[in-house]
């Protein structure tokens, strides 16, 4: 018999086991694994504004055979103050054993449980996955340089959450670069732009919001930015971190680029392009292997820069949203949890 229960301070070496076996198939660099009891509990139940009753774990007699983990992302990305908005609630993490035959009732049973959680709480939206500002948990962990939904690869949650009804409503492309093969862009326009600019890089730096640092604050982040030479005005930036862990299935070290972003106008210049390959050769020469980013599926500019650098898509990860006429299902009902 399965049973449904909140989390207790004695599940994160049950949990980690299961996250280290749950992903079957999974390609490097999507999944952090192995992870100790310990690393597992920093950075989920580490985080300060874990809720205990939001992590429902299945239990079939004493053994942790699946669990689910509700939450709820920020109010404003760019506020220095974390406060979080209860409005939309979202299903972060589904995992089931995968040798586990009770797989349907495991499922419905942890959904259930997660979304009445999130309505109690007040969600009036409810997602699975996760997206900025939509991201409580996991980034680090899942999804390679950002954690923006469910992954492509990662067919079993794909097949729980739309199984129960959710739909997609948002995709982003993840993409990487191989470095032992990325040679620097040759290209007239930049070698201009390198007159009248210069990169600045600032080694972990302080976080500018509590998002960054609840975020990725723990992976050593790294700021770049094209500075004007000639008033010292912020052209072009974006941040890096050190994707040690997600390193482990292949052993080739990662580092994740997010927060691109170009003055707009001083975009259409080669500003991006500039910067990317600064932070590109930069990385090799740290030892750095793989480079990883990710950008919405339909921004085809920011895939065709990224692509004229290199970097080739490897997998997708979707935001999926319960339709509201069954966002209340689950509100009323406690039998199992």
């Amino acid at each position: 018999m399965i049973n449904f229960r909140t989390f207790r301070n004695g599940d994160p070496p049950a949990l980690s086991e299961l996250w280290n076996s749950g992903f079957q198939g999974l390609p490097a660099g999507r999944v952090a694994r192995p992870l100790s009891p310990h690393e597992f509990d920093q950075e989920v139940m580490g985080k300060f504004h874990f809720d205990p009753a939001g992590l429902i774990v299945a239990e079939e007699g004493r053994e942790i055979v699946g669990y689910a983990h509700g939450g709820f992302g920020i109010d404003k990305v760019d506020d220095p103050i974390h406060r979080l908005s209860r409005l939309m609630g979202t299903i972060g993490m589904l995992l089931v054993r995968p040798e586990i035959e009770e797989t349907e009732e495991i499922v419905a049973g942890l959904i259930h449980c997660c979304e009445k959680y999130l309505l109690d709480r007040g969600a009036s939206v409810l997602y699975a996955g996760g997206r900025q500002p939509l991201n409580p948990y996991y980034w680090g962990i899942y999804g390679g340089s950002e954690w923006s939904g469910v992954l492509g690869s990662d067919l079993r949650m794909r097949s729980f959450v739309g199984g129960a009804g959710y739909e997609p409503v948002a995709e982003s492309t993840l993409l990487e670069v191989d470095l032992k093969r990325f040679s620097e862009p040759r290209d007239p326009k930049l070698a201009m732009l390198r007159r009248r600019t210069r990169i600045t890089i600032n080694d972990d730096p302080a976080p500018g919001y509590a998002w960054d640092e609840i975020a990725i604050g723990s992976f050593y982040p790294v700021r770049f930015a094209l500075m004007s030479k000639a008033d010292e005005r912020v052209m072009a930036r974006a941040m890096t971190w050190d994707m040690d862990w997600f390193s482990r299935d292949d052993d080739r070290p990662r580092l994740g680029i997010v927060e691109m972003y170009v003055e707009p106008e001083q975009r259409r210049q080669g500003m991006a392009r500039l910067l990317l390959g600064e932070i590109l050769q930069t990385a090799r020469g740290q030892g750095i292997e793989i480079v990883e980013v990710q950008t919405g599926s339909t921004n085809f500019p920011a895939i065709g820069l990224y692509k004229s650098l290199g970097f080739e898509p490897v997998d997708t990860a979707t935001l999926y949203r319960l339709p509201a006429e069954l966002t209340n299902r689950s509100s009323n009902d406690s039998r199992i949890c």
